[in-house]
């Protein structure tokens, strides 16, 4: 075991823990980071230099297809601090690593408004940014100011603003031109104060049926009182992590063009739709339906039976039985429907 810093070094480790499907895989290196540094001091390491490398989060997005034969790099920094406020805003600095739904409670419990629909979605800050989460009509692009982090290829620390960024559909510049050279350690998040003419965003028709199921007053709620009610929706959509063995959300709802949406529409006028700037947005989880994917299991792997688009470990099921399902069900959608469904989670081979 070699040790740098106070990193330490470690060689076949089972990565079974350290990811929410609970796929077994045998890292042939692996070594967790504390702090900045370092990440800054491992970039100069032989054993760095001379492997391939996949940096892990919190593991919620990721199927390891098969044994690792390279250096996993798991960075656990957490911390959080106010830069600034006034009456109306406040700029919060937080940790890539910290808990996402942990954020969005403390905030909801200090009157900080504006990620409260982002309630109960699992991982990290850092994944929140590099997929521009959108959940219930609301994208995380609106709240970031400046995104920090490590440039892999000048091993220095860069700065980007919000434009910087390129945010899309569950999209950013960290998917595109800076993946895997680019390391986001922190984010500084703009968010509102509670204002008595703030309007929650309940576009999303669930929401209100949600609130009138509870027999709530929209008009009297606290941030903590929604932030409830989003995680109320989500229970009763998602699996328990705690139970089940899950990515969640397995693909993203497919983007077309409105000539292709034309064509689509009159074979299937029941394909549920949502305007997406000049394109449509489609459901992923009633073409995966439509498909004959509703509780469907092979034995090892399957679809939740209160949600299509969630796939679960059903049992011992390796990452090679989570990636043909998944590639079952895409041919499935392309075949029936012209559309390719693109996973949401990232396959590490």
């Amino acid at each position: 075991m070699l040790k740098y810093y106070t990193m330490q070094i470690q060689n076949n480790v089972d990565l079974t823990s350290y990811n929410t499907f609970k796929v077994k895989s045998i890292a042939k290196h692996f070594v967790q980071i504390q702090n900045e540094s370092e990440i800054i001091a491992l970039l100069d390491e032989p054993i760095y230099l001379q492997n391939k490398k996949y940096f892990l989060g919190s593991g919620a997005n990721t199927v390891f297809v098969n044994d690792f034969d390279g250096l996993i790099i798991k960075i656990d920094i957490l911390w959080k601090e106010i830069l600034s406020e006034n009456d109306e805003e406040i700029l919060i600095k937080v940790w890539a690593w910290e808990n996402r739904h942990n954020f969005v409670l403390r905030c909801a419990e200090n009157n900080f408004a504006w990620v409260e629909n982002l309630a109960y979605i699992p991982s990290s800050v850092w994944a929140t940014v590099v997929q521009n989460v959108w959940a219930y009509w609301i994208e995380v692009k609106s709240v970031v100011q400046t995104v920090f982090g490590i440039n892999l290829d000048t091993k220095k620390s860069q700065t980007l603003e919000n434009k910087e960024c390129n945010f899309g559909y569950r999209d950013s510049v960290f998917k595109n031109e800076l993946k895997n050279n680019f390391i986001v350690t922190h984010v500084v998040f703009r968010l509102k104060k509670l204002q008595p003419s703030y309007k929650f965003n309940c576009d999303y028709a669930g929401i209100n049926e949600k609130i009138s199921e509870l027999w709530l007053d929209l008009s009297a709620m606290t941030i903590s009182d929604f932030v409830e009610v989003i995680t109320q929706i989500r229970k009763d959509k998602l699996p328990d992590r705690e139970t089940t063995w899950t990515a969640g959300s397995f693909f993203k709802n497919p983007v077309i063009t409105k000539e292709q949406w034309k064509i689509l529409q009159s074979r299937f006028p029941e394909i549920k739709w949502f305007d997406s700037d000049n394109d449509i947005k489609l459901s992923a989880w009633q073409l995966i339906d439509l498909c004959g994917f509703k509780w469907k299991s092979n034995g090892k792997v399957g679809t939740y039976k209160n949600h299509a688009l969630i796939l679960v470990n059903e049992w011992i099921a390796t990452g090679q039985d989570i990636e043909y399902f998944a590639k079952e069900i895409q041919t499935s959608v392309q075949d029936r429907f012209n559309v390719l469904l693109e996973p949401e989670v990232i396959f590490v081979k």
